[in-house]
């Protein structure tokens, strides 16, 4: 989605928001010493081009870089009319606890992210009926909601300084779906002397499965990541472009794709294939592997490329429901929510096959059993082929030809 004057929205997801690391035992990258950011990713013979926004580019600084150490303050709030029911403290570790662990392991150690909860409720200067929070609401009326959110915390003490961006987190007797949870970079939004880059806003009933919210938790915190919507926004968050295999598309299901990872620093340039012969074999190691992960990439165009990555039951992965050779395509040019990333169906009309096809919604049965297995192919319009060859150990070799 293009960028409106002075920040940049993002629209409410079906999946949701961000990950948090308390005390993770980090690898952690060469630093910039103002922003913590590490260095470029995607570069090389098989780097795109970006374009205005969310795009499935390289990063750019409108946008915060999940490596090294961060740190976000949880701002937990209620409301005159709807005061918490819960212990903050309980509500705030429901998702910390879940980000700990994912960003561990989808970071292979490589982003920490500090959180700190504020002390107690802080209590908004509005009653919930009088902020009209709702799916899709305007830049400008998250930005009053986070802006009341951030004083109300100052007048209770709250520090916010080496902070890079908040989440509010509501009480789950809020009536308020995960869907309406949403994120968002902005310029000038001030905590008494500091500012901060970004917010999320973070919602779920209690009768909402802890799954689902936590799984937006994730989803939203990689929006202010740059990461755009794998789903359909014009078919109701239908999810038959990426199925269960990015948390961008569907959260909770499994890891984020190696691209994502790329693009973020976690797997580096000297792990990416670039295929640029005729003919080219190579070993693929699960993005899951507790310590990184290698994929192909065969460049298609200047903002268009192949993909192709391993994914088997381990680390994030251990639910998913076939492993093999994943393929995909990117492009750049795609806008968030209208298919940027396409998942190849290895076994179309399939209805997930017999591994996959309890799973919920149709269109995540479906790609649930996308990945190839050796002795299969697939030759794009392009006519890049990729034959998944073997498997061993864990990796399979796959051999890309190119036209």
């Amino acid at each position: 989605m293009s960028a409106a004057a002075g920040h940049r929205r993002i629209p409410g997801s079906r999946s949701i928001a961000v990950a948090t690391a308390t005390a993770l035992t980090a690898v952690v990258m060469a630093l910039d010493p103002q922003h913590g950011s590490a260095a470029p990713a995607i570069s090389g013979d098989c780097a795109i081009a970006g374009s205005a926004g969310f795009s499935e580019g390289p990063m750019t600084e409108d946008f915060i870089h999940p490596t090294g150490h961060k740190k976000a303050i949880l701002i937990m709030v209620d409301f005159e009319d709807i005061p918490a029911a819960g212990s903050a403290r309980e509500r705030a570790a429901f998702f910390a606890d879940y980000g700990d662990r994912y960003l561990d392991l989808a970071s292979y150690g490589r982003y920490r992210l500090e959180l700190e909860p504020t002390r107690g409720w802080v209590r908004m200067p509005k009653p919930w009926s009088a902020y009209g929070v709702e799916r899709g609401i305007g830049s400008e009326v998250m930005r009053a909601y986070v802006q009341d959110a951030v004083d109300a915390a100052v007048a209770r003490g709250t520090d916010f300084a080496g902070a890079d961006f908040v989440y509010v987190v509501a009480d789950d007797n809020v009536p308020a779906r995960p869907t309406v949870s949403q994120a968002n970079t902005f310029d000038g939004l001030r905590a008494g002397g500091h500012t901060l880059r970004a917010a999320a806003l973070v919602f779920g009933r209690s009768n909402d499965s802890a799954l689902w919210q936590r799984g937006n938790f994730v989803h939203e915190a990689n929006h202010l990541y740059g990461l755009p919507d794998l789903y359909n926004v014009e078919r109701g968050a239908s999810v038959e472009y990426a199925g269960g295999w990015d948390t961008m598309s569907m959260a909770g299901i499994s890891d984020l794709l190696g691209w994502h990872k790329w693009k973020f620093g976690w797997i580096t340039d000297d792990q990416v294939a670039c295929v640029t012969d005729r003919s080219a074999t190579h070993t693929l190691k699960p993005v899951g592997s507790p310590d990184g992960a290698t994929m192909a990439v065969v460049k298609t165009g200047e903002h268009s490329a192949i993909v192709a990555e391993a994914r088997t039951r381990v680390g994030l992965d251990r639910g998913i429901c076939a492993e093999g050779v994943l393929l995909y395509t990117v492009d750049s040019r795609v806008p968030t929510g209208q298919g940027p990333v396409r998942v190849v169906d290895g076994r179309p009309a399939s209805r997930g096959g017999p591994a996959c096809t309890g799973r919920s919604p149709e269109e995540l049965a479906e790609l649930g059993d996308a990945p190839l297995r050796p002795g299969e192919r697939h030759t794009f319009a392009s006519g890049v082929t990729v034959a998944v060859t073997g498997h061993h150990g864990g990796r399979y070799q796959v051999r890309v030809t190119r036209p």
